[in-house]
């Protein structure tokens, strides 16, 4: 991993965690890189204001998301992984996302 990500004031998440990945996409953080080792093994680089508050959600519990938009985030994340092309949905494009909010 790089470690220009891993200072504490950055705003960045670095995860391998597939489900993950597409849940910060799904919620609207900025997938900066993918950041790839001598294994197959792939880690997501999201930056954003939010990723570590929406990480701390999606860790302790449940949250509401559009799941249409997270299976679309979902196949992106996948596409990626196998070194496919970015392509962003409709529903992406529209600005109207769904929050992941934590329920109690």
């Amino acid at each position: 991993m790089s470690k220009k990500y891993l200072t504490a004031a950055s705003e960045s998440i670095v995860t391998n965690n597939l489900y993950l990945a597409a849940f910060l996409h799904c919620v609207g953080c900025s997938l900066d890189h993918l950041e790839h080792n001598g294994r197959r093994r792939v880690s997501f680089v999201f930056i954003g204001e939010r990723c570590r508050e929406l990480r701390e959600a999606y860790r302790t519990g449940p949250v509401r998301l559009d799941m249409r938009s997270f299976r679309e985030s979902l196949s992106l994340i996948r596409r990626l992984m196998d070194g496919e092309p970015e392509q962003r949905s409709v529903s992406h494009v529209n600005e109207h996302r769904l929050q992941a909010v934590a329920q109690y």
